[in-house]
């Protein structure tokens, strides 16, 4: 198994018998100013910090890469509910300045099987970066 990344005990893998990792990775960066007035001159900024960053992606999920598609949402929705707190990790990179929570989950059970079971699910995520802890 070639592991791409973790986050807590969410682990972005690749083998024979199973896939699961992510799509479409994008990182949200800002900083923070203040406008001055001044009389008879332009408005002065005043840098006065940085944003919280985000990072946002997508993650899918099917019977036929070897995954349990439920399972798998169950462990994000009960990570993002109790408030997990983990380094980002790809690769042999930590992302950001500290540690990220999932602040929001979109899920889209994609497809079923002739029972109703789940087959397929996509779920997008997005995580903040937290220093609270």
């Amino acid at each position: 198994m070639a592991v791409v990344g973790t986050w807590g005990d969410i682990v972005f893998s690749v083998s024979r018998r199973q896939i699961k990792t992510f799509d479409g990775l994008k990182w949200d960066s800002g900083a923070r100013y203040s406008t001055h007035d001044r009389h008879l001159k332009e408005p002065l900024l005043e840098f006065t910090g940085t944003e919280v960053e985000s990072m946002s992606f997508t993650m899918f999920f099917s019977a036929y890469l070897g995954v349990n598609p439920i399972q798998e949402v169950s462990k994000l929705l009960k990570a993002m509910r109790r408030g997990e707190v983990h380094r980002l990790i790809i690769g042999p990179k930590a992302y950001g300045t500290g540690k990220w929570v999932i602040t929001k989950l979109s899920n889209s059970l994609e497809r079923t099987d002739g029972r109703g079971n789940i087959i397929a699910a996509k779920v997008s995520v997005t995580m903040k970066s937290y220093s609270g802890r």
